[in-house]
């Protein structure tokens, strides 16, 4: 399960900074940059739910 963890907190970070890198260039508003962030965010919370109850 550490496994699991750790490479979920891996694509966390990467989807994050995909979205900082997006918003710093002014391209927010592309359906690739909405998707990835639907993702970080859903990536986030389930990251966290994991982490709440392991």
């Amino acid at each position: 399960m550490k496994i699991i963890s750790i490479i979920l907190g891996i694509l966390v970070i990467l989807g994050w900074l995909y979205v900082i890198g997006e918003y710093k260039y002014g391209n927010q508003k592309t359906t690739k940059a909405q998707n990835v962030m639907l993702v970080a965010c859903g990536l986030t919370i389930i990251l966290t739910i994991m982490q709440f109850f392991y």
